[in-house]
Formats: structure tokens, sequence, C-alpha cells
């Protein structure tokens, strides 16, 4: 994929007020003093793309500040890009808005669009993951990402995955044919372990010996009869041992080629317990029996939802009887109050005098008043009945309430019996059906012919192998054990006649077993010694098929140790100067160098921004579109050179 930006431009983006710049997808230099905002332009490009700054921080102010280092506000922060990917151009739009609910501030919020289309926060960014994630921009943007901000172990792995197949060094056949399906390290750890044990054997040799010299030094000979005829005894009993002997040392001869077979045979028994499994596991006899599980379940499932519903209706009818009881209460409350209020205005005694002279009121004046009276005893009246009869209607629902009640009762109890009587015959049934599973026909593997020809295979290996070889030499062991008690016996009735020479017999064959545990010890020293070769040689390979991938970077990826000893290391050099001690024209020859390579190995190339680039005295070799971003004293403003096209930020 190829990332080519055309056009750029801010607007109220931390101290820069607006600037447009149009790249055309080629290279170009933005060029002002200090301080103006080269490296503001580079922030701004990535938190387009992901919300960070070039440091890599989420959390880092974008907004603008006065001249007392307050946020301004009332603005609008926009950032947005058009950018060429494989050939199609896609404009990338964000801005940073404060959000009012009310006309009161509430806070900031993100907007997004891509080709003008409104996209959610969470939208935008696995658009521009799925793009490209953010670690692999880094690694092809960030000159020093790799070589400052990667463990040398990541590095590391990352230059062997673009190395591929490595291949193995000339001139260890004989080396690779001894690890039997083990790693070099592995089989050192053997070599290891075996000389340890080889050089323990040797080493109590020696004291042996000069014990059994001692007992020589105190030696006082003595006669007896049977002298010849238990000497030839001890021949023969010597030659049986040596016999034992050489067979133990034939089977550790032929123990690679029975190793082979072993594995061979360690194949077969891994896919006879699979076939074993398989037919253990097949299920074809019991999907039925499976399905009327799934059923059952569905089911208790339907009379559970049955019997909330029927617990709902019943909760409902109490609910209602309760309000209706409480309404029923409040009407008579009612009637009360209005039959109290008719008698009080029904007795209550006639004022026929003038209250100010004491007079007899006139008849017209008595006539409205007895009007008045009658109206509100009227009114009364009609409060009253229509109270009275909220109270026969409450009271005939409640009758009517009560009723439903005990049939809604009923029938929850009906559903509840019904679904625990389900839970039950569930419970049953499928005790049944898992006896059933458990129990089910399966092929026995005797009777199965794949089975038989594993087991026929593995059968004709092992007589071929025969006893694994710690049995055959516990058995030699055995033997040898038994002709030597057999010796010792003999020995202790030539007594100390036939000390002497038992005892010369015995240190020759500590001399001949030191002889030969030195023997092995060499020929294990050899083959270590092939194995750091080997691990040298492999070094080698590698280094030069990394190495061959960069124009200028060398990587160092092993360490010689003063015991010889190789580990592995990642450091990268450049003309012999390694990373850390190198000059920063030096740091930006070989990062530019690995993003290339990066580049080509992802199949990626994205817009490369190059802060300080007026350190750089030669030109950039970078693969990629190029954006330096240089400091120059005497300009005021962020100034674009390209084509002779000048961009000015406002």
């Amino acid at each position: 994929m190829n990332m080519r930006l055309l056009k750029l431009r801010l607007e109220s983006f931390k101290g820069i007020k607006q600037f447009d710049a149009e790249f055309d997808g080629e290279n170009a230099v933005i060029k002002s003093k200090n301080g103006v905002g080269k490296t503001t332009i580079y922030d701004a490009f990535l938190w387009l793309l992901f919300g960070k700054d070039s440091t890599g921080r989420a959390e880092f102010s974008v907004r603008p500040l006065d001249k007392n280092n307050q946020l301004i506000k009332g603005l609008t922060l926009t950032v947005s890009a058009t950018i060429e990917i494989d050939g199609m151009p896609h404009t990338f739009r964000k801005q940073h808005a404060e959000k009012t609910v009310k006309r009161q501030f509430r806070g900031y919020e993100t907007l997004c669009w891509i080709d003008e289309v409104p996209k959610k926060v969470g939208e935008y960014a696995e658009y521009i993951k799925e793009l490209i994630p953010e670690d692999t921009f880094k690694l092809l943007t960030d000159l020093h990402h790799f070589n400052s901000k990667f463990h040398w172990t990541d590095r590391r792995a990352i230059l062997l995955d673009i190395a591929g197949e490595i291949g193995t060094p000339d001139g260890f056949d004989a080396l690779l044919g001894e690890l039997n399906g083990r790693t070099i390290e592995e089989y050192k750890k053997v070599l290891a372990d075996q000389k340890k044990r080889l050089v323990k054997e040797r080493d109590e040799i020696n004291p042996r010996i000069d014990e059994i010299q001692r007992g020589l030094d105190e030696y006082v000979g003595t006669d007896s009869n049977d002298v010849e005829m238990l000497t030839a005894s001890r021949e023969l009993i010597k030659k049986e041992i040596a016999a034992l002997d050489e067979k133990r040392q034939v089977i550790f001869e032929q123990e690679k080629q029975r190793q082979a077979s072993l594995d061979k045979v360690n194949k077969l028994k891994s896919d006879k317990a699979k076939r074993e499994v398989a037919l253990a596991s097949d299920t074809s006899g019991i999907q039925a029996l499976l399905g009327e599980k799934n059923k059952l379940e569905a089911e208790l499932s339907k009379k559970q939802i049955a019997l909330g519903e029927a617990v709902h209706f019943v909760q409902a009818n109490a609910s209602l009887i309760k309000c209706t009881t409480e309404q029923l209460k409040l009407s008579m409350q009612s009637l009360a109050e209005a039959k109290e209020q008719y008698h009080k205005a029904k007795d209550a005694p006639k004022n026929d005098t003038c209250y100010a002279c004491g007079q007899t009121l006139p008849n017209e004046m008595l006539a409205e008043l007895e009007k008045k009276r009658q109206a509100e005893l009227a009114e009364i009246t009609v409060k009253g009945t229509r109270e009275l009869e909220y109270n026969k209607s409450y009271k005939a629902a409640l009758i009517e309430l009560e009723e439903k009640r005990k049939a809604l009762q009923l029938a929850s109890a009906k559903t509840n019996a019904e679904f625990e009587q389900a839970k039950v015959n569930k419970t049953k049934r499928f005790a049944e059906i898992d006896e059933a599973v458990k129990n089910r026909p399966t092929t026995p593997p005797e009777k199965d012919p794949q089975w038989l020809a594993i087991c026929e295979q593995i059968e004709k290996l092992e007589a071929e192998i025969g006893e694994p070889v710690s049995v055959q030499l516990d058995a030699i062991d055995t033997a040898r054990k038994e002709k030597a008690d057999e010796l010792a016996t003999v020995n202790n009735c030539l007594a100390q006649s036939d000390t002497r020479a038992k005892s010369n017999q015995r240190i020759g064959e500590l001399e001949r077993r030191e002889k030969e545990l030195a023997e092995c010890i060499v020929r294990i020293e050899k083959l270590l010694n092939d194995i750091d070769e080997y691990k040298a040689a492999e070094s080698s390979l590698i280094e030069s098929a990394v190495n061959g991938m960069f124009k200028h970077v060398e990587f160092k990826l092993f360490n010689t140790l003063q015991n010889g000893l190789v580990e592995d290391c990642c450091e990268a050099t450049l003309n012999g100067v390694p990373y850390p001690d190198m000059s920063t024209g030096q740091k930006f020859i070989v990062g530019i160098d690995i993003i290339n390579v990066l580049s080509a190995h992802y199949e990626l190339s994205v817009p490369l921004f190059v802060d300080n680039a007026e350190s750089l005295t030669f030109p950039l070799e970078a693969n990629s579109q190029t954006i330096e971003l240089f400091a120059q004293k005497n300009i005021n403003e962020l100034t674009l050179e390209k084509k002779k096209e000048v961009a000015h930020v406002i």
C-alpha cells in the first residue's frame, strides 16, 4: 500500500491559527525559526490519524491558549488531510469542538469525517486501524522508534522475520545427524550431562586403584589344594563377564538405529490413541436422544414462562383489589361527610331578624334566604347520591375481583404444578438419556480395521526393536553382577593366593575403563566444540542474511563471550559505531535505511516527517514521501517549499 500526503489544513490547532499546504504527494520542506510550530504540524497529522502527538501521548493540549495561558473559548479546532492511498485520494477530517447543553458549557467533543461521511470516533479509529496499525505506522515514520523504543529482542525478532529462512551452515552434516529430532541447544545439554557423569566416574577410578594397591602391599601369600581348578573356573567367569561387556557395548552402538525405530513406534502409538478417542467419541447413534434433551428444555422453558404470566395476573388482581378497596373507603368517607353536611344545613336555626337593628326581616329577604338554604340542601343531596352510587359500584367491583382472584389462584396453582411436574419429568428423562449416551454402542478398537492395522505395525516394529535398552542393560548388569558374585566366591576360595592376581586384574580393568572413559570424554568434547563452531557459523549466516538487506546499517546479532560462548543480541552499527554512540546525522541515516527495508517488507509506504532536518548535510535516501521540518533563522512564518509554491501560516 502506498500512502502520499496531498493536502493538509490546520485551523486553531495548538499555536497555529490556520495553515494550508499543498503537497501533491511530493517531497517537501517546511521551514521556520524555532518555536513557530513545525513540530505542531507533525503533531496535527498524528492527532488526525491516531489521536496522539509525536511523542506518543494521547493526553496533550490541542487547544490554543491566550496571552495568560488560558484556553481560548468559542473555537472549533480542525485538522483535515487529503491522502492518496494506492492512487485513490481520500479526505480525513477531525474536529475538537465545545459541547453545550442549554447554552451551558459541558466540555468538549470530537467529530470525525472520512470522505465527508460523518463517522463515530470508534468507527473512525477502526477504519484507520484497518488501513494501517499504529505500531506499524510508528515503525515507518519515526526514525528513532525501531532502535530507541523497541526492546532488542523485539528488534531481533522483526529482523529475523524479514530475513526469512536462513538455512544451515555447510560442513556440519555429521553433527546434525546426531540430533535425532533434538535442537542444537538440547543436544548440547545432553552432551554436557553425559560428560559430567563420565568425568565423575573417571575421577573415581584412581582412588579405587590406590585402595587396591594398598591391599596388595599388605598381601601375605597362602597355598590351596584346588588352585588349578579354581583358576580355570575364574578364567571362564572372566570370559563370560567380558562377553557381557561386549554385548553391552553392542547395545550402545545400536542405540541410534533403535532410537529411530522407537520414534516410529511412538508415532504409531499416538495414532492408535487418537483412533481410540475417535471411536469412543462417535455420536452418530445418539443424535435423536440429544434432540430429545433440547426439546425437553424448550418445553420446560415454555411452562416456566406460563407460570410467570399466571403469577403476574394474580399480583395484578391483588393490586386492583387493594386499589378498589381504597377507593371504596374514600367514597364512604365522602358519603358520611355529605350526610353530616345535609343534617347540619337542614337543622340550622332560621335567622329572620336583622343583626343590626333587631327587627324582623322583610318577607322578600326571608324568601331569598329560604331559597338559598333549599339550593344548598339540593346540592348536598346530589353529592350524597353520587357518592352512594360510587359506593355501590366499588362494592360490586370488589365482589367481581374477589371471584376473579380465586379463579386466578386456581389457574396459577395448576400451572405451578404442571411446571414442577415438568421439572421432575425432565430430571428423570435427562438421567435416562445420559445413561443411554454413556452406554451407547460404539465400535470397539479390536473390531476396527484401521486400529488393528496400526497395532500390527507397532507389534512388528517392537519385535524388531526388542526390549528397551534399560531392560537389556539391567539384564546384562544383573547377569554381570551374578558372574561377579561367582568370581568373588572363587576368589574367596583361592583366598590370598589369588588376591594379588585378582587385584592386578582389577587394576587393569579400571585402567582400561579409565582409558575408555577418557576416549568418550574426548569424543564428547569434540562434539561440544563442533556445536560451538556450528553456532558461530550459523551466527555469521544470520548476520549476513540480515545485513544484506540494508544499504548502510549493519546489525550485530551475536556477542561472543570471553569463555567462547555465543549469546544473542541486537544492536545497529554504522561504520563500526554502535547506535547509542552515533551522531544525529548518523542516526538519521540508520533510521531511514531501516524504514526503507521495513516499508519494502510490509509493502507499505507512508509519509515520513523528518524533524530537526537542518542538522542533515546530505540528501535523504528515503523511498517514501518525505516532509522535512527545517529550523532556519529569520523565517518567522511556517513556509512550505515545493515547486516554487509557498504556503504561509496565518
